[in-house]
């Protein structure tokens, strides 16, 4: 008699599942409709104003709970990296930096959960909130600096000669940012995840496929506790290192060749 074992494919769950399509005769024929990514995206939101409401409707000072603390925390550890990436001047841009890093960490914890989904794991996603990223930095760099912004493209002490090829290779640098930002979220989740998926079905395959297996169920459970623990520290990390490369892109508009 033969056994036939269903192997999930890992990738499944990164799967974009439509919860509401409309079809709509505006522009043409377009569909109208809310995926798992838009729901994800929606929820991060809705989830981040209610905790900051809530937080300010508490006071900084009225409540010394590990909610406040936990909260004072992630916002002392942003301020602190705005300060040392831009510096002084970055102030103004700590809200858009301290929302961003919020709002990528709460897409990374979530896709933690068991069935749910993972929106940072998405390609388009990262890449058009890092394009979107280079784009606004770009706009700061004009504004403040007019057309001297585009000395960033240039060398300093670059011979005539080189200055065609150098220039194109600083464009290309420049442009690359953004995909390298948004493809470094991406990937860490997505290998974190397949990962996890992997070791999980393997260790649940392993665990109920013999006696033996039973036994010894403890050891790939604590195995999968520690990987699962390392993958939230990813997820802080991910959001972490995020918001620092944009940082360091905002004090280079800012600042030029650091002049």
């Amino acid at each position: 008699m033969t056994h036939h074992i269903k192997v999930y494919n890992p990738l499944e769950q990164f799967e974009i599942i439509k919860y509401i399509a409309m079809d709509g005769p505006l522009f043409g024929h377009i569909q109208i409709g809310l995926t798992n990514t838009g729901f994800y995206l929606l929820l991060a939101s809705l989830f981040l104003i209610l905790l900051h409401l809530l937080y300010n409707k508490e006071g900084v000072l009225g409540l010394a709970n590990r909610f406040m603390l936990c909260m004072e925390s992630l916002f002392g550890s942003v301020l602190q990296v705005v300060k040392g990436q831009v510096g002084p001047t970055g102030q103004p841009y700590f809200p858009a930096i301290y929302s961003l890093f919020l709002f990528i960490l709460f897409l990374n914890l979530v896709g933690l959960i068991p069935y749910s989904f993972c929106a940072t794991a998405q390609f388009a996603l990262t890449l058009g909130l890092s394009s979107t990223i280079l784009l606004g930095v770009t706009f700061l760099g004009l504004r403040l600096h007019g057309i001297h912004f585009f000395s960033v493209f240039v060398p300093g002490g670059t011979p005539l000669a080189l200055f065609p090829f150098l220039t194109l290779l600083e464009t290309v640098s420049y442009v690359a940012r953004a995909f390298s930002l948004g493809v470094r979220l991406s990937a860490n989740m997505l290998a974190g995840h397949i990962l996890l998926h992997l070791i999980s079905s393997f260790s649940w395959k392993f665990i109920t496929g013999s006696l033996m297996g039973l036994l010894m169920a403890p050891l790939p459970l604590l195995f999968l506790t520690l990987l699962y623990g390392l993958e939230v520290g990813v997820a802080f990390i991910q959001a972490y290192v995020f918001v620092l490369l944009t940082c360091s892109y905002i004090q280079e508009a800012i600042n030029l060749h650091g002049d």
